[in-house]
């Protein structure tokens, strides 16, 4: 069956926004939101781990991490609103067809996620001994279980969508008389593991610059033995993703999508942020290996600029790459568009309101920990 008649109708309205509208703020809205996901992608599991099996300064570093996770959760969920609000408004023809294929599993995200949240919760009272100490374990490692499991579902999601070709089969292995099951899985499809590994390896990454961060910002001036523990534990952490990334990220790119590099090359500007995403974790690197040596705090701060650069990056080169993959199907910048100016400024105030709250909540608990360790 032709792909093209699996779609959905395209919108006779057209977009409220031009395309680049969208399109820059699905970036960031996915930059801000995987920021704080990351932490609680490989965060939760670290923190688990550490309280588990770590001693000492290694168990700290646990309960530090475990420390953030509710707020990481809160932010994390928040920002996650605007990249998933974009794709709908864009990308409504193949994203809606994939997750009705997937019905299920994508539903369940959301109860996955409030048990997650709740036991993230109950695991960072274990730590603080404000709660039983065995039921807070439990609690934390299916925490960290429900975490993995969102993790592939969006993977599986966000593969399936730039994938109408495989809907059909996919379709005739998870139907009842005709009509869609909502169990399917798109097994099949070479890029689902690489991919779901490459955001695990990225969060990998956040989580090594979050404890470096933690120890600089978030630590008492008097745990100066702590804070070099963290830091040399941040910078080996940071050097075992690196190697997560190149090697998932080149399984990927140049085991499933071929075609992507000498595609980007023939780009005038993917041919510099191609290079750049594959590169930019040295950065990060660069900086947590500095820090080792150094008390200075700057160091911490540049080096979580960079891996927020990083994630910028990895958005940037992987909505490129989705609408070259769609590109096979449609024209997403060719729709008409039918600006409406008065959700656009109402959106606008808002998100500039939010990003400048949680700055400002941030802020505060910085000066408040400064104020305790004085």
């Amino acid at each position: 069956m032709d792909p093209h008649s699996l779609a959905a109708p395209p919108n006779p309205l057209g977009y409220p926004t031009p395309f680049w509208f969208i399109e820059l703020f699905k970036v960031l809205g996915f930059s801000l939101h995987v920021a704080p996901m990351n932490l609680w992608y490989a965060g939760t599991i670290v923190a688990v781990l550490l309280g588990a099996f770590g001693r000492g300064h290694a168990k700290t570093v646990g309960n530090h991490i475990a420390r953030a996770l509710p707020f990481a959760l809160a932010f994390g969920i928040n920002f996650g609103v605007i990249p998933l609000l974009f794709m709908q408004v864009a990308y409504y023809q193949y994203f809606y067809p994939a997750t009705v294929l997937m019905a299920w599993p994508w539903f369940m995200v959301f109860w996955i996620v409030m048990v997650g949240y709740f036991c993230v919760y109950l695991y960072h009272l274990a730590t603080e001994n404000r709660g039983p100490a065995r039921f807070g374990r439990y609690a934390g490692w299916l925490s960290a279980g429900a975490f993995v499991v969102v993790g592939f579902v969006f993977a599986n999601a966000l593969s399936l969508t730039s994938a109408p070709g495989r809907w059909w089969g996919i379709f005739r292995g998870a139907n009842v008389a005709g009509g869609a099951t909502g169990l399917a899985i798109n097994w099949g499809d070479p890029t689902l593991v690489p991919r779901w590994l490459f955001m695990f390896s990225l969060a990998v990454l956040t989580t090594a610059v979050f404890i470096k961060l933690d120890a600089a910002y978030l630590t008492r001036r008097s745990d100066d033995d702590y804070r070099l523990y963290a830091s040399r534990f941040a910078f080996a952490m940071y050097s075992v993703g690196l190697l997560m990334f190149i090697g998932v990220g080149s399984w990927y790119i140049f085991g499933t999508r071929a075609f992507a590099f000498p595609r980007a090359m023939a780009n005038p500007v993917m041919r510099v942020i191609f290079p750049l995403t594959m590169i930019s974790p040295g950065a990060p690197w660069l900086l947590l290996l500095i820090g080792v040596k150094s008390r200075a705090r700057l160091w911490a701060g540049l080096a979580g600029i960079a891996q927020f650069g990083v994630i910028a990056l990895n958005a940037v080169s992987r909505q490129w790459l989705q609408n070259v993959e769609l590109g096979h199907y449609t024209d997403l910048a060719a729709k008409p568009v039918d600006l409406q100016l008065s959700a656009l400024i109402v959106f606008l105030v808002l998100f500039v309101i939010g990003v400048g709250l949680i700055v400002w909540m941030l802020s505060k608990a910085i000066e408040a920990n400064r104020r305790a360790a004085a």
